[in-house]
């Protein structure tokens, strides 16, 4: 899984809330998603992306005290602008802050990000959508039939959650998808985050669903055992080598958001109403 052997592990962080508007002199871009440079590319042409980014200070960590509430950046390939704007600071309390760039590109290739201030622009790939298995809004979601508490279908155990398993797990992702609502699937491994952005994708959903009316969320482990060798089926089905990612399907069952590699409060709750609008 690329979220456990290609980003850093989880760090404590503070809470200390934002104070600035704009990135300080010295800060540079990272990433948190697979660039298509230390990992193989996720983002393909064609469809709305989504790559989360935070800012790395001149010490080499991540920055958490004095993180800006916005970066303006721009987005090139070969020179011409492809996207710019200003992107949002995101992550719950505790979580290293990180910066979703959103945007369609139209051509797979090179890109890069740069912002104000923020040193040398980030590079990054785009790939033809032919050349990855991941799903991307406007498709269709993907049956599986995930664990249940009634049917955990070899996994285990079928829920991480620390406080044992989630309400998540009471149907199969197919089933979901059969009652004509919207459907959320979470895939993620609370008790394995290695990623200092990664945050509480699970606990988020489970403070979200209770007020979203017609949804019906499925949580999947991406392991069927705490040897952590064999994945479950879902992540063949989805073509994820990282996690957590979340899918979002309205009532007829087309993807309308993804959230992959980070989350948080604001965005799940912007990709349910999609979903639910």
């Amino acid at each position: 899984m690329a979220g456990a052997l290609v980003l850093p592990g989880c760090g404590g962080g503070s809470t200390t809330a934002p104070t600035t508007t704009m990135a300080s002199d010295g800060f540079t871009l990272g990433a948190r998603f697979a660039d298509g440079y230390r990992a193989p590319a996720v983002l393909a042409a064609g469809s709305r992306q989504r790559a989360p980014f935070i800012l790395i200070a001149s010490d080499g960590w991540p920055v958490v005290e004095g993180a800006p509430d916005t970066i303006d950046v721009t987005v090139t390939r070969a020179g011409v602008v492809a996207h710019e704007g200003s992107i949002d600071r995101h992550g719950e309390p505790g979580v290293t802050p990180y910066y979703p760039l959103v945007f369609t590109p139209e051509v797979p290739g090179d890109f890069e990000l740069s912002g104000a201030g923020l040193g040398n622009p980030y590079p990054f790939r785009v790939i033809e959508r032919s050349a990855t298995q991941l799903v991307q809004v406007g498709d269709p979601m993907r049956g599986v039939d995930t664990p249940t508490v009634d049917h955990p279908l070899g996994v285990d155990p079928i829920c991480t959650w620390h406080d044992g398993t989630c309400p998540f797990h009471e149907v199969t992702l197919t089933e979901a998808l059969a009652t004509g609502g919207s459907t959320a699937l979470l895939v993620s491994t609370p008790r394995y985050c290695q990623t200092d952005v990664c945050g509480p994708a699970l606990e988020v959903l489970m403070s979200l669903t209770p007020g979203t009316s017609g949804l019906t969320a499925v949580h999947a482990e991406p392991w069927m055992n705490e040897n952590l060798k064999e994945l479950t089926p879902v992540i063949g089905a989805y073509a994820l080598d990282f996690e957590p990612s979340l899918v979002v399907a309205d009532g007829d069952g087309i993807i309308r958001d993804i959230l992959h590699f980070a989350m948080d409060t604001k965005e799940v709750r912007l990709a349910l109403r999609r979903a639910t609008a």
